[in-house]
């Protein structure tokens, strides 16, 4: 447990204090006291953030005699990092003593274990309430839920170092939401390594990029994979009078394998020529089954917007079986009236069709799809009536979920990735499904966070099954409140009182070592013995059901695993969530409890 990054939680007072940070004493302005407890008191530092200081003084010592020097006869704990924790008996003293080690020279720093504010969780300003295809609870009108649950999916993944090919038409290379998202690029109509648009016609890659990898820079929309690397692949072009040129076999061919040799973990493919060609048809299969050293690449095509029945679009790319065919359905969660349907389509994904279309980027200036008479020329919303839709606008939403999925588990095949795509999609409309499926839904509607969620659980599953690993600590909820738990070491020399939440951390209070003359594990009970800690007095003589144990199967820092007492199910710590909420992946694997081992099956 003691891997675990904690932030302790302290007791206030009120009076002037300084410290030292980087060599100089900075001065701190006490504020009221905010909370219940008399021991905990925040100060202003002298930029106006706000610090809380405790009983507990963090430092680091140049000696082993220096720390000996200090800790003789003083309550202490010394962290992995290499730290030494003093514990004080008031705030006052604590501050006291940080400075008279800083000032003696034994130590590298030495100040209070501040309590810090984080900063606080943020999105993109037009992901609330435009992206409702990313989170919906029912805005303009909309039909709540009928999202891809991307928001949630946040909490796990963001895409980060995911490669995306997105062959399209050029893009706004410039754009303010696109800046850093292309690792290569090529353009294959001019020949040339610069894959940006040329005329206002050639707006369309520029909103598939957005939808997949829009920055989260406090400006626009956030993509999918808002961290995740694009190729950018113009492979259409269009002449000044708005005519698409027309394509070489040999061109697209060409497309694929720059994908390929760049590294594509994705590909994304918002077009189509209702004429797959044979060559086509070959490059295709074999970077879906060869791709990627052997996993298979996913290459998501748009299943197109004229609202037939496979009779017309079988002889498309997007209905090959090696491709994911990719239909639309409109804000009410209906089909959109343009979405081509079929055997052939695989999923669906949100778009226009109904009161809505899709916000994303557009090519800056006063053309694109905003035309600029909107007011906003970066960007076309979801309430513009000459918006961004169709199942162009579908395909690259979900090329953006596997991005997320490949993030947390990158050895999932392709095959694997359809496989938890189909597993975790939402049924949603009136169309019955067979055998987990439909002619104009699919498998259904595409599901982020849930599909996020089992590609992290194979990943782990992978690593643990056929493992056996020892038991690092128990968990006991000792009363009715939320963070009523203790968390008591294996070796039972250390029990810490769960107290919250700061950031990405937890927080631990009091932290006790030896507290007790003993600690007895009888069954799936644990019993505490006397102690002459006065936060240890009130488990003194008492015991308490084992909630649950926890194993370290890795070294990271969230790489824990908790095993609930009566069911015996394994879950996967994810540190924490949005609203201070703790995060668990359940595992579908057993876990055999024996005294001091987990064996997970």
């Amino acid at each position: 447990m003691n891997t675990i990054r904690f932030i302790f939680l302290f007791f206030s007072f009120l009076f002037a204090c300084e410290y030292y940070s980087n060599g100089h004493k900075i001065a701190l302005t006490p504020l009221p006291s905010f909370t219940k407890s008399l021991s905990i008191h925040y100060f202003l530092t002298p930029n106006g953030q706000k610090l809380g200081v405790g009983k507990r003084v963090l430092c680091r010592f140049k000696t082993l005699s220096c720390e000996q020097k200090f800790t003789h006869n003083k309550k202490y704990l010394k962290l992995t990092s290499g730290d030494t924790l003093l514990f004080a008996r008031t705030p006052k003293e604590a501050l006291e003593l940080s400075n008279t080690i800083y000032e003696s020279g034994c130590a590298l720093y030495s100040h209070p274990d501040f309590l810090l504010e984080p900063k606080k969780r943020s999105f993109d300003p037009l992901f609330d309430p435009l992206q409702w295809n990313l989170h919906n609870y029912g805005q303009y009108g909309a039909t709540p839920d009928v999202d891809m649950d991307v928001y949630e999916a946040w909490q796990y993944a963001s895409g980060k170092g995911v490669k995306v090919a997105v062959i399209d038409n050029g893009f706004d290379l410039s754009h303010p939401d696109l800046r850093g998202a292309f690792v290569a690029q090529t353009d294959l109509v001019d020949m040339d390594a610069n894959a940006s648009y040329d005329n206002p016609y050639e707006i369309h890659g520029t909103a598939c990029a957005g939808l997949i990898a829009a920055r989260k820079n406090g400006i626009g929309v956030q993509g999918i994979a808002y961290e995740s690397n694009l190729l950018g692949i113009k492979l259409i072009g269009s002449y000044a009078s708005g005519q698409d040129r027309p394509l070489y076999v040999s061109t697209i061919l060409e497309a694929f394998m720059f994908a390929d040799e760049m590294g594509a973990q994705v590909i994304n493919c918002s077009w189509g020529t209702y004429n797959v060609a044979d060559a086509v048809r070959y490059i295709i299969h074999k970077l879906a089954t060869e791709g990627r050293s052997g996993k298979g690449t996913p290459i998501v095509f748009a299943s197109g917007n004229e609202g037939r029945g496979l009779w017309y679009w079988a002889d498309d790319e997007s209905a090959l079986p090696d491709v994911l065919a990719i239909g639309a359905v409109n804000d009410y969660g209906d089909i959109a009236w343009y979405s081509n349907y079929g055997p052939a389509l695989d999923f669906v994904a949100p778009s226009g069709g109904g009161n809505l279309a899709i916000t994303t980027t557009d090519i800056s200036g006063p053309l694109g799809y905003a035309d600029g008479s909107f007011g906003h020329p970066y960007y076309c919303y979801a309430t513009d009536i000459t918006g961004f839709n169709g199942t162009s606008a579908a395909a690259p939403q979900v090329s953006g979920v596997i991005a997320l999925m490949l993030q947390r588990n990158p050895d999932l095949t392709k095959d694997q990735i359809v496989q938890i795509l189909a597993k975790t999609a939402k049924k949603i409309g009136s169309i019955p499904y067979e055998n987990g499926r439909n002619d104009y839904f699919g498998y259904g509607l595409v599901d982020a966070d849930d599909a996020v969620k089992m590609a992290i659980a194979l990943h782990v599953e992978r690593q643990i099954k056929g493992k056996a690993f020892p038991i690092a600590g128990y968990f006991v909820h000792y009363g009715s409140g939320v963070y009523d738990w203790l968390y008591i070491s294996s070796n039972k020399k250390m029990v810490a009182k769960l107290a919250g939440m700061n950031g990405d951390y937890l927080r631990w209070e009091p932290l006790l070592i030896n507290a007790f003359d003993n600690i007895q594990i009888q069954g799936n009970s644990i019993h505490f013995g006397q102690s002459s800690d006065p936060f240890g007095q009130n488990f003194a003589g008492r015991s308490f059901a084992i909630d649950g144990y926890f194993v370290h199967y890795a070294s990271g820092s969230y790489d824990w695993i908790y095993i609930a007492t009566d069911t015996h199910h394994p879950y996967k710590f994810e540190g924490l969530g949005y609203e201070g909420a703790l995060l668990w992946v359940p595992l579908s694997m057993s876990a055999k409890l024996t005294n001091s081992q987990v064996e997970f099956r």
